[in-house]
């Protein structure tokens, strides 16, 4: 039966550890080869997820091919079953994909190929997950007792999904600090934080996300300006906070939305430390979807 990475629901607590730590510490250039094929199938624009996972495979030695939903026989009414039969045939032996659909169970069935997540709909993106959790490690924060706090359109967000996901099972707490349009439907386990005060009170930890207005369909329902008022970290805020405080974004952010031009240039923001674990998050997940970790 073939290996999977759609999600954390069927990986156990020291796969993640082992996932995580790896990512922390690989270096990519002095890595053992894997001789395989695998298709990079996103039908949704990418930059850094599609880029770092062809990157990776370069890396591994895996040849990758690339395809969409547009230049796909989906257009001409094939079926997924058929779909992925087709990829087998040729030798494909790995599958990354990135769709708007949340459609992640038909995946999960599929043997003789595994399926990595590069992002289901609004309910899936493990691999940033990883590398989120990487960059705690790397601040010594993940193991500390006191939440991730995500700020911003959590309520369509796929990272702040995965997040949650993998935090809890590695024991840590989640917090959420938005406009009550970005809350998500299910708010179990999670502490809901009203303003930057009690984030900065609660956590050392904040990860924003990008309100992504191409998936609000009544955008009517969220007051940007309101939002940006409320909502949006300045460098005020994070010249006022604990030393310790690191800000984490999944990219791409909008400057002047979720963060102002002078927090995105500030110390405590620490995306470009996120960037660095694009490659080796996903080498990691190859890895383990080939049974090689």
């Amino acid at each position: 039966m073939s290996k999977h990475l759609l999600d954390f629901k069927d990986i156990e607590k020291k796969d993640i550890e082992k996932l995580i730590d790896i990512t922390g510490k690989l270096n990519p250039e002095k890595i053992d080869q894997i001789s395989s094929i695998s298709l990079l199938k996103f039908d949704e624009p990418s930059t850094r997820t599609r880029l770092s996972f062809s990157v990776a495979a370069y890396r591994l030695g895996i040849k990758t091919f690339e395809s969409s939903d547009i230049t796909s026989a989906k257009i001409k009414g094939e079926n997924l079953k058929h779909e992925i039969e087709t990829y087998k045939s040729m030798g494909i032996e790995s599958l990354v994909i990135r769709t708007k659909e949340d459609n992640i169970e038909e995946y999960r069935k599929f043997e003789d190929i595994s399926v990595i997540s590069g992002g289901f709909g609004t309910s899936s993106h493990p691999t940033q997950a990883i590398l989120d959790a990487t960059t705690l490690d790397k601040f010594n924060k993940l193991d500390k007792d006191t939440p991730v706090v995500y700020v911003g359109d959590v309520k369509h967000s796929r990272v702040f999904e995965s997040g949650r996901e993998l935090f809890s099972l590695l024991g840590k707490n989640v917090g959420v600090f938005t406009h009550e349009s970005f809350l998500p439907d299910d708010l179990s386990n999670i502490e809901v934080l009203n303003s930057w005060d009690e984030v900065l009170e609660a956590t050392e930890a904040v990860e924003l996300l990008r309100v992504q207005k191409e998936r609000i369909e009544v955008l009517e329902d969220s007051d940007l300006d309101e939002y940006i008022k409320k909502y949006q970290l300045t460098d005020e805020i994070l010249d006022k906070a604990c030393e310790d405080l690191i800000t984490l974004h999944p990219m791409p952010m909008n400057v002047g939305i979720e963060i102002s031009e002078k927090a995105s240039l500030h110390n405590k923001f620490k995306y470009k430390d996120q960037l660095s674990f694009g490659v080796p998050s996903r080498i990691a997940s190859y890895m383990y979807v080939m049974e090689k970790i």
